[in-house]
């Protein structure tokens, strides 16, 4: 797969999660057995929301850039958002006893795939060109 076409896939990715949490807070909330469900919850979550719609516009429209600076900061973004949130998840459930679904878990390895194929792409783009990731 051709990195510009995984950034695609991020892109779309991000908008539809951004898309569920902005326009569908309230379902959002009751996937991830969030009770009881407040305005305050609502709100931070559409201000999420709103961030991942940012950020997948953003992808994708720097998915074809030449500058591999940028497609490795890209990368690097994924990586460290898509592991961060799963190491966090499991912290907070293990540690912090804070209670799960199976949408959460669901959710959760799939972010998890997500970030170690940013992780792939960055090994990947740096085998072969053989420099650092940001010089």
């Amino acid at each position: 797969m051709k990195t510009s076409n995984f950034l695609l896939f991020f892109a779309i990715y991000g908008f539809i999660a951004g898309g569920m949490m902005l326009f569908n807070a309230n379902g959002s909330l009751v996937n991830y057995g969030i009770q009881p469900i407040d305005q305050f919850h609502i709100v931070i979550l559409q201000y999420l929301g709103l961030v991942n719609i940012t950020v997948g516009l953003l992808i994708f429209l720097l998915r074809n850039e030449q500058s591999e600076k940028v497609i490795n900061a890209i990368l690097l973004y994924g990586l460290i958002t898509c592991v961060g949130s799963f190491l966090k998840a499991c912290y907070d459930i293990f540690l912090k006893d804070v209670p799960s679904n199976t949408f959460f878990w669901v959710d959760m390895s799939f972010r998890l795939l997500v970030g170690l194929v940013c992780a792939f792409f960055i090994f990947r783009a740096n085998k072969t060109n053989e420099q650092p990731l940001f010089s």
